[in-house]
């Protein structure tokens, strides 16, 4: 038996956000004489456990009662009830398995519960929106990913497991999840639903890995940052609090989707949002919020300095302008990659080869999920991948040439997808800060550029710097260079 809720009080509130109105009717977490014996609906029958860490384990049951937690593996945990019938009994850490487990839970009087067809492998929460919602299959309003027809068909995982929590806001945060849901292993003829960008990162892993991956798939389509971020991130700090606080549901969705999988012991976090507060000015504010979030979400989960990857928004013409030298989204992207500057373990994928000028949802997922994995390989499992793109160091001017230093090995084997020319992104400017395109070409591993005749000295440089340039620059590892820009203009 699952926990749905525990008792709903007649409060019923009415919250009104710019996507759409909920009407939310809390739950009432105060004590609750009889209360039913259930265990926490995240514990179901084909989960993923996390290896290598304590395993929480938190249900309800009549207060002041015992409750005993075996698995299959030999170990066992008891404890009594609180007096609002709470409990939460922690197993010993345990290594890696694909062979199916077993857990039992039991108090006097009650029905044992039995989860079965358990793994034991790493874990990941894939949160954020509509990006990581979109599924491999082409179920509205999603158009599937590329060569979805063929990827479904491949999609035999049996040690890939999923979990998708189903879109709830709440005014308070809650212990459980309250709508019921299953963990899913992955095949063909589960894998059309699945989250295309979790899938493609669950596959990478398990394949470099040989361990089962469990992906818990958390995410809302037109969803805010604010929306996924706990109370305490604008209580304690007045400028996110202003710009940001009961605006959008704020803190709603953390309430009922990512508070109630807060004891889960997790290998990390995978994040792709952003298309929401992309408008947003000042654009360095998401910074904040999101190094808020990252540190908030770290802190409720107790486990250290979890890995925080996440994707930086796509090329696209955001409002149909049809006008190439917009930079808005620029400067949000710029935002987005300075969030890893000030939190560590965090990193960040470059998706501007990968974007679709008329289309918010691109169907290029697998680059998005293979990249998010190969970030996780490098700095989580301590494999020596590349994992960056080019990422810009400095720039020197001989007469009228421009080179481009990139940091030291992210630039190795420069080339162009497919071997195509390379795509002409690159502007400079003057002391009259007027951006004109240069002539770019590769050499070895550094740019140069011709400066237009109307500049005698560069100040400043620009790769990509607008709102949708699909590029083509990329190291011999495939990964596209970094946008940037060398002022502050």
């Amino acid at each position: 038996m699952k926990i749905k809720l525990l008792m709903a009080v007649a409060l019923t509130a009415v919250i009104t956000g710019c996507k759409k109105q909920n009407t939310i009717t809390p739950i009432d977490e105060s004590p609750v004489p009889g209360v039913e014996f259930a265990v926490s609906g995240i514990f179901e029958d084909n989960m993923v456990l996390q290896r290598n860490k304590p395993i929480d384990i938190w249900g309800t049951g009549k207060p002041g009662s015992a409750i005993d937690v075996k698995d299959s593996w030999n170990t066992e945990a008891s404890v009594t009830t609180d007096s609002k019938g709470f409990w939460t009994a922690i197993l010993p850490a345990t290594v890696a398995t694909d062979v199916p487990q077993s857990l039992t839970i039991s108090t006097p009087n009650e029905k044992s519960i039995t989860i079965g067809n358990i793994l034991i492998g790493d874990v990941w929460i894939c949160s954020g929106q509509s990006n990581m919602n979109m599924p491999l299959g082409n179920v509205s309003p999603f158009g599937g990913v590329e060569n979805y027809q063929a990827e479904i068909a491949a999609a035999n995982y049996p040690q890939i497991r999923s979990f998708t929590v189903k879109e709830d806001y709440e005014a308070d945060p809650k212990e459980f999840l309250k709508f019921n849901s299953d963990w899913i292993a992955c095949s063909p003829q589960t894998a059309t639903n699945l989250s295309a960008v979790a899938y493609y990162f669950a596959r990478k892993i398990n394949i470099e890995q040989g361990i089962p991956v469990g992906i818990i798939v958390s995410a809302v389509n037109g969803s805010w940052c604010e929306t996924w971020s706990p109370v305490e991130v604008f209580n304690n700090d007045r400028s996110l609090d202003n710009l940001y606080n009961n605006t959008h549901q704020s803190s709603q969705l953390y309430n009922g989707m990512i508070n109630p999988l807060r004891k889960m012991s997790i290998t990390g976090f995978n994040w792709y949002q952003g298309e929401n507060n992309q408008n947003f000015i000042p654009y360095n504010s998401y910074s904040d919020l999101n190094v808020a979030l990252i540190k908030s979400w770290r802190d409720k989960f107790i486990q250290g300095d979890l890995p925080f990857n996440y994707v930086q928004i796509a090329p696209f013409d955001d409002k149909s302008t049809n006008n190439p030298t917009l930079d808005g989204l620029a400067r949000f992207r710029e935002a987005q990659a300075n969030v890893r500057a000030k939190v560590t373990k965090s990193s960040m994928v470059v998706t501007m080869d990968v974007g679709d000028v008329a289309n918010h949802h691109p169907k290029y997922k697998r680059q998005v999920g293979e990249r998010l994995a190969t970030i996780a390989l490098n700095r989580t499992y301590g494999k020596e991948v590349a994992f960056l793109g080019p990422k810009y160091q400095s720039y020197t001017q001989t007469g009228a040439l421009i080179t481009i230093k990139f940091e030291s090995g992210t630039s190795t084997g420069l080339t162009t997808v497919n071997n195509t020319p390379l795509k002409q992104f690159f502007f400079v400017a003057g002391a009259d800060k007027v951006f004109r395109q240069g002539e770019a070409s590769i050499n070895g591993d550094e740019i140069v550029i011709r400066v237009p005749k109307e500049i005698s000295q560069v100040v400043a440089v620009r790769y990509a710097f607008t709102n949708y340039p699909v590029t083509n620059l990329q190291n011999v590892a495939g990964l596209p260079a970094e946008p940037f820009r060398t002022d502050s203009w």
